[in-house]
């Protein structure tokens, strides 16, 4: 775990609390498709690239799991740079989790993650050497919202527009992942 927001921008509140950390995990385990923000190593510029992915698993500590290619330019990107950011929408939550990605060749995993929308993406099944799990370790979570959407829009709306000086109306909160 790192305290990359340990002076976090405009006073957002940091947490540890284990339930706040089990609260982002629950939100990425309801969320289907994430975007994978990583720094494209086929650029020159430090370009930043985002690619849609489903994910497969969202562990306890904050981590996720990918079925990716492993000749893949996310993998490409990965290796070069481990840096990434995952982000996720719903009609009532937002999270940015950030962190970084290894490649992970397990066999096991693999098959234990493979589903059958993983067929439509992906050749050649689990036992495919080609098909690799992409796990983000995440060291936090910025949240917005995670309750219904109508509140989570109100409170979006009044820190948006500054109407709301209580900084304990919860529209965003970072979560130290452990």
């Amino acid at each position: 775990m790192t305290n990359a927001h340990d002076a976090p921008a405009n006073d957002v509140p940091v947490t540890t609390d284990p339930d706040e950390v089990e609260r982002v995990r629950t939100l990425m385990a309801d969320i289907d498709i994430a975007m994978l923000t990583t720094v494209d190593a086929g650029a020159d510029d430090g370009r930043l690239t985002s690619r849609p992915l489903s994910t497969q698993l969202a562990e306890d500590d904050g981590d996720v799991l990918f079925l990716v290619r492993q000749s893949s330019n996310v993998v490409r990107d990965i290796r070069a740079n481990a840096q990434v950011n995952v982000g996720y929408t719903s009609k009532s939550a937002w999270i940015s989790l950030s962190g970084t990605a290894e490649v992970d060749e397990d066999r096991a995993l693999i098959e234990e993650l493979w589903s059958t929308g993983a067929s439509f993406f992906m050749d050649g099944g689990p036992e495919n050497p080609d098909n690799v799990v992409l796990k983000v370790h995440g060291d936090t979570a910025q949240v917005w919202g995670g309750g219904s959407a109508v509140g989570t829009f109100v409170k979006v709306l009044r820190t948006i527009t500054k109407k709301d000086d209580d900084e304990e109306s919860g529209s965003t909160r970072i979560v130290d992942l452990p």
